[in-house]
């Protein structure tokens, strides 16, 4: 069979590269990819949902949402960035108390950091999983890369350390200029039996001026909306099946 086209041999090699590139793109900023990394959106549970939080703990939203929590009752996992639990270790402490779980969002949530080696990824991972450990008793078991994005680089760091990566099915866009009505409606209405939801309290240090007051008001009405639709709470390491604490990491060079 002989195909006809009307491309020279460069200009074919400049599609595939083309190709080639769009292909390795989607798969590292769409957050739902799988191809470096697998990452839990969902749990097994159809009957419950997973509350997660990203970028804190932040001295004044972290708890708020905290205290939301406690008083329906709600379990949550807490994706926390190292530099901020060096900042806040009693808080860091207290959510550990409270029964949340604990989980690695990098050491300073670095937009460009998806592009950094592996070398970097491992220090990311291992000062925040230390900072964690320092202030709370243990190591996290679970990471969240920041926005989502995955590559290959972060494959080495994430195996030595036993780390298992969490995205999301849904998510509250609540980074943006979004009321608190609208956070509760898009998570109210759009969540599933078997959702990880993802909302924030705090801030990534990028955009530490801006505020989270809009998801501590929402959560009310989310966890209200969400019981009245039959779904319970459960948290992540129960809907995911993992120990709480990781099992003893690899040191770097050693042979596992």
């Amino acid at each position: 069979m002989v195909f006809v086209t009307n491309l020279d041999a460069g200009e074919l090699a400049l599609a595939a590269v083309a190709a080639a590139g769009a292909f390795h793109a989607a798969n590292v900023f769409y957050a739902g990819s799988q191809w470096f990394i697998h990452a839990d959106r969902r749990i097994a549970d159809p009957g419950a949902v997973a509350l997660t939080f990203d970028d804190g703990p932040h001295p004044s939203f972290t708890p708020a949402v905290a205290q939301t929590l406690a008083a329906f009752n709600v379990p949550a996992a807490f994706f926390l960035i190292g530099r901020y639990v060096s900042e806040q270790p009693a808080l860091t402490r207290d959510l550990a108390a409270a029964g949340h779980v604990l989980a690695n969002h990098t050491w300073d949530h670095h937009r460009w950091g998806v592009f950094g080696s592996s070398r970097y990824w491992h220090e990311q991972l291992a000062r925040t999983n230390d900072a964690i450990a320092a202030a709370a008793g243990s190591p996290a078991t679970f990471f969240r890369p920041p926005m989502g994005f995955k590559t290959w680089r972060q494959a080495k760091a994430l195996k030595a350390m036993n780390l298992r990566v969490v995205a999301w099915r849904l998510r509250a866009f609540d980074t943006l200029p979004i009321s608190s009505t609208a956070i509760a409606r898009r998570i109210g209405e759009q969540a599933r039996g078997g959702d990880i939801i993802t909302l924030h309290d705090g801030l990534e240090p990028a955009r530490r001026s801006l505020s989270q007051q809009q998801t501590c008001r929402a959560l009310p009405d989310i966890i209200r909306r969400l019981r009245d639709r039959g779904l319970r709470f459960v948290s992540l390491a129960h809907g995911l099946s993992v120990p709480a604490v990781p099992p003893a990491s690899t040191p770097p060079g050693a042979k596992a």
